[in-house]
């Protein structure tokens, strides 16, 4: 029967061991000086060694003709196919207390053939908290007879009180040119014909996983019959090459959608996992940024430089690292949704719409575009309520796709705004607030965050909820009621700009939830105030009834509003 190659070259002794050579040393001194602890957590990524170097380490310990830390492979302990001095314990599927209760009870028994049993638990961080319990008072004071080795992934899991019991060794990342070495061994003992860009690539997809590398490699040998290039390990791993993420850059930089998205067709028919790409085109980006910045660095330690020149001249630094705050925000949605294609198509998209010539305009452009603002008239002091573009509120489906809440503020100089109806809003802001706060309920904002998480991004692609839906993704739903919600902005202009266009975005809300909602924005600082006084319950939060119709308001363009509003509101 085949095996796998993983499995057929995991270290069999310390000497085998790549990657971690003061975890090595630590064990040799501890077996050579007989300073051997009870209990030893092995933290660390996946695929860098801790099951090998605990299971190696348990070999030693119990071998009867040791060579400098190296088992001898003769005695009893040695040859014994299924030591029952060695326990290994799955974690992830015997996590409970009768579990941890058995092998405390099994603790006494002496060793078969060895000095030492040996406890490995792996994966000990998906242990519940009872067995955790069971499992302190063991390790706090074993019999001497016994070795704990606790192997994880996640040592932040694991309660402080079972920590302090251990001695801790933590595994890193193994080095890119240990993995690339310890390939060609593989490759040459195995005749495996492959070309040294396609080792690198292997090892730097890994991501530091010597597991995960071998995997690849055996992968890809039963993918390639021929010599193994670059290009197949990328088809098998499902990724992109430097050349055709350098394409897909152009294409954003040109602005070319057609493109894009026929390549995002053609990646989804090959298969291709579009969190993995993503992933790749942000460390394309820092690539790119590594040529501009430091060009005698990147030229020493990449290959295929012409994926680089030509690209570098073309795009901006500060396109770059806004580009990859596009991409990290979509890598995070992409792991709450099944639709992965749709959120690399919006992210291209809204990398495509920041790209647009109005904002990467010349000089003499911007200033021109500035004096024209200058010269528009801003006598809005006695004008009556208004709508941002001063006239008549259009309907949802009138509206154009502009660019989201955060470039307000980039395409709109500030304007001095309409006094009454800013005395309005912060009107009604204090009623929504209270309303939503005395009647706050955690349940229903947190149920309303993950509906709009994912229907949002869909209203993207809606022409007639497109500008809202931005708006809407933009802010941070802080506090939600049955009858009300609450979004904070960071700053106060693009928050007033949310109040200014409630109507239309509590239809939004109401498409998407198929539910009214009166909605209200504050800024981050209005919001920490709230907060501060909400917590520690500095005033009373009272609900009051809505004295008024916000589409009466904001559809009047003629008569004042305290004609409209002289019941309710009092100027001084």
């Amino acid at each position: 029967m085949y095996q796998a190659l993983y499995r057929k070259y995991r270290p069999k002794t310390l000497d085998d061991v790549c990657g971690q050579d003061t975890i090595v040393t630590i064990v040799k001194n501890s077996i050579k000086n007989n300073q051997i602890n009870h209990a030893y957590l092995f933290a660390g990524p996946r695929g860098t060694g801790k099951t090998s170097v605990a299971k190696i380490f348990a070999k030693i310990v119990n071998c009867h003709k040791l060579k400098e830390c190296t088992p001898c492979n003769e005695c009893p302990s040695c040859q014994e196919v299924n030591n029952s001095d060695i326990i290994e314990i799955d974690a992830a599927s015997n996590n409970g207390v009768d579990e941890i209760r058995e092998l405390r009870n099994k603790v006494n028994l002496v060793p078969a053939f060895g000095k030492y049993k040996v406890y490995i638990i792996d994966e000990v961080h998906m242990l519940t908290v009872g067995a955790f319990n069971a499992l302190l008072k063991t390790l706090e004071e074993p019999p001497e007879h016994i070795i704990f080795i606790l192997a994880t992934t996640d040592p932040q899991k694991i309660p402080e009180t079972i920590l302090s019991r251990c001695q801790r060794l933590d595994f890193k990342k193994i080095n890119m040119n240990a993995i690339v070495e310890n390939l060609k061994k593989i490759a040459q003992i195995e005749n495996i014909d492959i070309e040294e860009s396609a080792l690198k690539e292997i090892a730097r997809l890994s991501d530091g996983g010597m597991r995960d590398s071998v995997g690849m490699l055996d992968q890809v040998r039963a993918y390639t019959e021929g010599k193994i290039t670059q290009t197949d390990v990328h088809i098998v791993n499902g990724t992109l090459t430097d050349k055709d993420l350098e394409e897909l850059l152009t294409a954003i930089v040109q602005n070319n959608l057609e493109k894009v998205l026929k390549n995002t067709d053609k990646y989804n028919e090959d298969g291709k996992n579009f969190t993995k790409l993503i992933e790749e085109f942000i460390n394309y980006l820092r690539n790119v940024i590594l040529y501009k910045k430091v060009p005698k660095y990147f030229k020493e330690n990449h290959e295929n430089l012409e994926n680089y020149e030509e690209i570098s001249s073309k795009i901006e630094d500060k396109n770059l690292f806004h580009f990859i705050e596009i991409l990290n925000k979509y890598n995070n949605e992409m792991k709450l949704t099944n639709n992965t294609k749709l959120m690399f198509e919006l992210a291209f998209i809204e990398m495509m719409a920041e790209n647009k010539p109005e904002n990467t305009e010349n000089l003499e452009q911007k200033t021109e575009r500035q004096d024209n603002y200058q010269k528009k008239p801003k006598n809005v002091e006695n004008s009556s309520i208004q709508t941002v573009e001063n006239k008549e509120k259009p309907t949802i489906k009138e509206k154009k796709v502009e660019n989201s809440v955060e470039n307000l503020e980039a395409k709109d100089p500030p304007t001095k705004r309409n006094k009454k109806l800013e005395e309005f809003i912060n009107y009604i802001k204090k009623i929504r607030i209270d309303n939503s706060l005395s009647k706050f309920s955690k349940k229903e904002m947190l149920e309303i965050k993950n509906i709009l998480q994912d229907k949002l991004n869909e209203e993207l692609m809606n022409p007639d909820y497109s500008h809202e839906a931005s708006m809407l993704l933009d802010g941070t739903l802080k506090a939600a009621s049955e009858e009300n919600l609450i979004f904070m902005y960071k700053t106060s202009r693009i928050s007033y700009k949310f109040n200014e266009n409630l109507i239309n975005l509590e239809a939004t809300i109401e498409n998407i939830l198929k539910k009214h909602y009166n909605l209200i924005a504050v800024d981050q600082d209005e919001w920490e105030i709230i907060k501060e006084e909400f917590n520690h319950k500095k005033r009373k939060f009272e609900y009051r009834k809505e004295e008024f119709n916000l589409e009466e308001v904001f559809k009047e363009e003629n008569d004042d509003i305290t004609k409209i509003f002289e019941d309710i509101i009092e100027y001084n």
